[in-house]
């Protein structure tokens, strides 16, 4: 079963939890900026050969240079047409 949740469910979540645990009232169709969060992405780098080709196991697959792949900090706005997935058994 799929939970979506809007952009306008969100922001309403978000004002309820800032009403409830610091006792704000903010509306966010009063402000300028959509709210923005932050979440880590992981930036994958594949293994090479000399030649720049990139290495592949046994099956076919390309083998992850794990030294070299990173965590990267990345940001995204709760814009109008934002929507939050959920996907329950």
């Amino acid at each position: 079963m799929e939970i979506k949740l809007h952009s306008w469910d969100i922001n309403q979540a978000i004002e309820d939890y800032i009403k409830k645990k610091h006792d704000l009232d903010i509306d966010f169709s009063e402000m300028y900026d959509c709210p923005c969060f932050e979440f880590t992405e992981r930036e994958v780098v594949y293994k090479r050969h000399k030649n720049g080709k990139v290495k592949k196991d046994k099956n076919g697959c390309w083998l992850v240079d794990e030294k070299k792949t990173k965590y990267v900090k990345k940001y995204g706005e709760i814009s109008d047409d934002a929507s939050i997935s959920f996907y329950l058994d």
